[in-house]
């Protein structure tokens, strides 16, 4: 389906008197992001690491958190980190260990399940092992929230459970020691859109700030490096309070003495210096999650805690091994289904599966069907799972969460997750009935009105305006990210001078056009070279809609145009 492009309103002449010390390009921007006076477009374009960030005590139970676990630490108790299997639940997992391992504190144990024979969260099996381990304390990350019978269990062999999450909390609330969770309904926190390594990283600071350990103030920094990483990979908001931490955790990442971290930029050819969001989000976390998906998270929390150069490279060469195989059957599930609707067209609701599907991919599978269809999409698979597992994803139409809750009592075993994102598991018996039943749920919700198929244009640009003067103030607006879109940009009429294909059989797209001064300005599109409507030839006119980045291909620095989308000239 064609998007409808539509160039945004002019500024409000109030708004734009008042933002009138920014240039045109960076007023826009800011008007189009919710920016409206001076102060909020200094907060903005200039994050402070202290006035930029809440006080960790505002949320709901923290200090009844940092009690208990202080408590744990200062009588010996052994605690258990639990951290979900995700690129997010392996952070916030990795910044607790980094914080006991530097306060001296050496009686914990790190336990992330695997996402094939446990599945998400706490599990009876878990709970027994910690038992038999003598726990005094569990702490879960990234994870808990929907974990009401597992709490109970360890409430009545005696170990406390502190949950620190960021997930949406379901009808049943564990009756743990403490909830840090800043989507209860009674939490006042001012940004509740923390990952859940965020909400792991304002626990430590607030144990430090309570603890009187002896350790260099603004230590805590150090950790930014993963909150960048899972904040990006996770996908949450990158404003407010995010974008303070995802900010200066790129700087930490620039500068990172991680070996694990370093073997990674070092197999991707990547320049700590010139890190951006785009790396993290498109090299970086992949590698981070993929261990999950097609094997055990714990090589993802080896590669970010080792202290070896050798088993560093070692698993960051797995990690590469996995990523490859995981392409491969991603594009294999694709074609499937895209053969599977090509008979029948694409229902309101795409729910597909098949018992051989690992299910580990489904989410990365999900996502780039709701790209292609616009419409929400539920894959399940089993493979090698204990049961059948699934992934969904939504553009905003429907509530996830709201809608997976409303089938029938008992047909999801499980199922958790956020608005736009989630996870379930169902009994083989019951899967038939699942596009049945999710298509009978959504069609009695309340449906909310989605932009997935328009395209806001931010402005429009002439292809002389493509200079690093306008990148320097692109520049300003990072990092980009969910709520902070990179800037579109609407080029009218360009005339293509070249064309060309690379990437294994041609999926990815080179444009070259050139300016009034004859210097080519580069334009690359991934992914599209194998679409009918990208089949051009030099010489043709188009409309492009496109951004700008720089580029540090093969050792070169270039700023070229990244196509988001094309209207041919007739």
């Amino acid at each position: 389906m064609d998007k409808q492009w539509v160039l945004r309103g002019e500024i409000p002449d109030e708004i734009s008197k008042e933002l009138e010390s920014q240039p045109e390009l960076i007023r826009r921007v800011l008007f189009y992001r919710g920016v409206r006076t001076k102060e909020e477009a200094e907060k903005f374009l200039n994050p402070d690491y202290q006035k930029g960030q809440h006080d960790p005590f505002g949320i709901l139970n923290m200090d009844k958190a940092v009690e208990r676990i202080l408590r744990a630490v200062n009588g010996g108790e052994h605690i258990i980190i639990f951290g979900d299997y995700d690129a997010d639940g392996v952070c916030a997992s990795v910044i607790f260990h980094d914080f006991f391992k530097k306060i001296g504190f050496d009686n914990f144990h790190v336990h992330i399940p695997d996402r094939h024979l446990d599945g998400y969260g706490l599990t009876m099996g878990a709970i027994e092992e910690f038992i038999e381990r003598k726990a005094g304390l569990i702490i879960t990350l990234d994870c808990g929230i929907a974990d009401y019978e597992e709490v109970e269990k360890a409430n009545s062999a005696g170990i406390d459970v502190v949950i620190v999450d960021h997930h949406l909390p379901q009808e049943k609330t564990p009756r743990a020691h403490a909830i840090v969770d800043p989507k209860q309904k009674d939490d006042s926190y001012p940004f509740e859109y923390l990952s859940g390594t965020g909400v792991a990283f304002k626990t430590i600071q607030a144990l430090i700030k309570k603890g009187n350990f002896n350790i260099v103030p603004g230590w805590e920094k150090w950790l930014l490096d993963l909150v960048a990483l899972a904040t990006i990979a996770d996908m949450v908001p990158l404003t407010d309070e995010n974008r303070v931490l995802t900010r200066y955790g790129l700087m930490v990442l620039r500068k990172t003495q991680r070996p694990g971290l370093l073997a990674f930029f070092r197999r991707m050819d990547i320049n700590p210096k010139n890190l951006a969001e785009d790396d993290v989000a498109f090299m970086i976390a992949p590698r981070v999650n993929i261990a999950s998906r097609m094997d055990h998270a714990n090589a993802s929390f080896a590669i970010l805690t080792t202290q070896s150069p050798e088993e560093a490279n070692m698993v960051s060469g797995h990690l590469e091994k996995l990523n490859t195989d995981r392409k491969k059957i991603v594009e294999d599930i694709m074609n499937e289904i895209g053969e599977r609707i090509g008979e029948t067209g694409a229902p309101e609701v795409i729910v597909e599966g098949d018992m051989d599907w690992a299910p580990g991919v489904l989410g990365i599978a999900a996502n780039r069907l709701l790209d292609k269809y616009e419409r929400p999409v539920f894959l399940w698979g089993k493979a090698n799972a204990k049961e059948i597992k699934g992934s969904c994803r939504s553009g905003g139409s429907v509530n996830l969460v709201d809608l997976m809750n409303s089938l029938p009592e008992g047909f999801l075993i499980e199922s958790g997750g956020h608005a736009f994102a989630g996870g379930f598991s169902a009994e083989e018996g019951k899967i038939g009935e699942l596009p049945k039943e999710i298509l009978s749920a959504y069609e009695k919700m309340p449906k909310e009105e989605t932009k997935n198929g328009i395209l806001n244009i931010d402005m429009e640009m002439g292809i002389d305006d493509v200079n690093w003067r306008a990148w320097e103030l692109i520049e300003k607006m990072q990092p980009f990210g969910m709520d902070n879109p990179k800037p579109v940009f609407k080029f009218s009429g360009l005339k293509i001078d070249n064309v060309r294909k690379f990437g294994n059989g041609g999926i990815h797209l080179g444009l070259d056009f050139k300016n009034s001064s004859g210097k080519k300005i580069p334009a690359i599109g991934f992914f599209v070279g194998d679409s009918e409507k990208f089949d051009l030839k030099a010489g043709q006119k188009i409309d492009l809609a496109a951004t700008l980045e720089k580029s540090f291909f093969a050792g070169r620095t270039e700023l070229r145009l990244k196509i988001v989308d094309i209207k041919r000239k007739k």
